[in-house]
């Protein structure tokens, strides 16, 4: 499984996010590539701890085994509800989306590896080292949704 907090990893997220572009179609999904990338960037700041999410008290998905299989083991279903404060439209360019993304990817990936970070809406209290794989799993998920 992939991390934001991995150098690698983080570097391969970071251009496939340059691959995107304003023409790309979705494969699947509902969202353009503006409302991906906005989407994106709203999620990286929340992981961030810049961005407080409301809690959605699903004490199914805080508890192992749920919280684990979908932190490490299954895909992200496709069209999976989000929290609203993830869908706020962005009135930037693309251009500016996508750096800013890239921007919070790389602040992340120089965060702390140890101890735990922000309140997740759905899994609830995750390690910095489960935010680094959820934030990699969730930007993968939503790039190859755009083919990148």
């Amino acid at each position: 499984m992939g991390s934001i907090l991995n150098d690698a990893d983080r570097t391969t997220i970071c251009q496939r996010i340059g691959t995107v572009t304003s023409t790309s179609v979705p494969r699947w999904g509902r969202m353009d590539v503006k409302s991906m990338l906005t989407h994106l960037k709203l999620s990286a700041l929340m992981a961030l701890g810049d961005l407080p999410v409301a809690c959605k008290s699903k004490r199914a998905f805080q508890v192992f085994p749920v919280k684990h299989l979908i932190l490490h083991v299954v895909p992200f279903p496709k069209s999976a509800p989000t929290a609203p404060e993830l869908l706020v439209a962005d009135s930037a360019p693309v251009d500016a989306i996508r750096s800013e993304l890239v921007t919070l990817v790389e602040r992340m990936g120089a965060g702390p590896r140890e101890g735990y970070g922000p309140t997740h809406p759905l899994f609830g209290r995750l390690s910095f080292r489960e935010w680094g794989m959820a934030t990699y799993k969730h930007a993968d998920h939503h790039l190859r949704q755009f083919g990148a």
